[in-house]
Formats: C-alpha cells, sequence, structure tokens
C-alpha cells in the first residue's frame, strides 16, 4: 500500500472519529432535552392541577361567604323584627311592673293587718283563757262576792290578775320575753305563749323547727318561720 493512500485512510477515520463523537455529543443533548422536556411536562400538569384546587378553594370560599351573607341578613330581619316587638311589649311590660309592685304593696299591708289581727286574737285568747281559769277558781265559792265581781269587772276591762311566774331552765319569763323582743311581729302575748309551751331560752327557739312553733296557740306557718329566723339573728 502506498504512503498517500495510508494517509488518506488515516485522514478518514480521523474524521469518521470526530463525527462519531460529534453524533455522541448530539444524543446526550438530545437525551437531556427531552428529559427537560419531560419534567416541563410534568410541571405544567402540576400546576394545572394546583390551579384547579385553587379554583376549587375559591368556589368553596365564595359559597361560605354568600352563606354568611344571607345569615347576616336574616340575623338583621330578625334584630328589626326583635326590635319592634320590644317598642310594642315595652308601654305593656312597665304597666305589668306597676301592677305587680302595686299589688306587692297590697300583699305586705294584708300581712301587717293580718300580723295585727293575729296579736288581737292571741289577746282574745288570753282573755277566754282567763275568764275560763277565773270561772273554775271561783265559781264553785260564794264566798267573798263582791271581790270576786270586782275582779270579773277588771277582767272584762282587760285588766287581766297578776300570774306568778314561773322560772323554767333558761330563766323567768320575763327574762325570756324581755330576750326575743327584738324578733319583728313578736309580741309579748305571743311570748308568753311560746314560754308556756315550753321554749324557755332563744337557743330553743333557734334550735326549733316551724312545725313545733306553729304548733303554739297564736302562730301560724308563716309567722312561726319569722320566729325562727328572728331568733337565729339575735
Amino acid at each position: 500500500m502506498s504512503p498517500d493512500l495510508e494517509e488518506k485512510i488515516a485522514q478518514l477515520e480521523n474524521s469518521l472519529g470526530q463525527e462519531q463523537q460529534r453524533l455522541e455529543k448530539l444524543w446526550d443533548a438530545y437525551e437531556q432535552q427531552e428529559k427537560d422536556f419531560n419534567a416541563s411536562l410534568d410541571r405544567i400538569n402540576y400546576l394545572e392541577s394546583d390551579i384547579e384546587t385553587r379554583q376549587t378553594m375559591i368556589a368553596s370560599l365564595q359559597e361560605l361567604l354568600t352563606e354568611r351573607d344571607t345569615k347576616l341578613r336574616d340575623l338583621e330581619i330578625a334584630r328589626q323584627r326583635q326590635g319592634k316587638i320590644e317598642a310594642k311589649y315595652e308601654p305593656r311590660i312597665k304597666e305589668m311592673q306597676g301592677i305587680i309592685d302595686d299589688q306587692t304593696e297590697k300583699y305586705q299591708r294584708l300581712l301587717s293587718i293580718t300580723q295585727e289581727m293575729e296579736d288581737e286574737l292571741d289577746l282574745a285568747r288570753k282573755s277566754l283563757h282567763a275568764r275560763d281559769g277565773w270561772f273554775n277558781a271561783n265559781i264553785s265559792s260564794l264566798e267573798s262576792v263582791s271581790e270576786i265581781i270586782k275582779e270579773w269587772r277588771n277582767i272584762q276591762g282587760g285588766k287581766f290578775p297578776e300570774v306568778k311566774e314561773a322560772s323554767g331552765p333558761g330563766g323567768g319569763k320575763s327574762d325570756f320575753i324581755s330576750s326575743i323582743a327584738k324578733i319583728k311581729g313578736l309580741g309579748a302575748v305571743k311570748a308568753e305563749n311560746l314560754y308556756d309551751a315550753g321554749f324557755h331560752t332563744v337557743d330553743n327557739l333557734k334550735n326549733a323547727s316551724t312545725e313545733e312553733i306553729a304548733s303554739v296557740v297564736g302562730f301560724t306557718n308563716l309567722s312561726a318561720s319569722k320566729v325562727v329566723k328572728g331568733a337565729k339573728e339575735l
């Protein structure tokens, strides 16, 4: 083989090698572009999905806002109606409150009158008790007729004979009456009835039940509860 031919073959082989290298670089570049293109497609798909999600969220928020606005309008309408109802019935409410206050005052006056009537009833009972005692002690005897008649007239006039004061576990009757004199609505007559019924100290009243006090002559459940409450406040 001649030297010229060998040189040409070498040149061709060299050119072929360079062309092959160029083609390999082009192929690598093509593959990289393919990868970049696929990555761009994936990114585009992700963004489209994200856009759809955001649009769904926006639609949901718009629905919530519309629902909220509807509720606010309904509340405003209800508030206006409530205001009209209040304006309509406020005079009636004030009128009814005035009636209640008036009835309360009447009830308090009636309660006070009832208390006074109870005291008068107690006085009448004591008078009757004194008269019965006088009959039991004197009707069988005709001695000292003038003195008996005088004493009877005194009883009829409200002047009762002095009764010897008994002394209970807590002291004398006068001490007991003075110790509970501050209880509102409790007069001397009722205090004596309590003493005669076995209540000789303030502690006896504090520890007593309403029913026990109410069983004493001259007391009702209402007045008995007042006595128990008053005794606890002493």
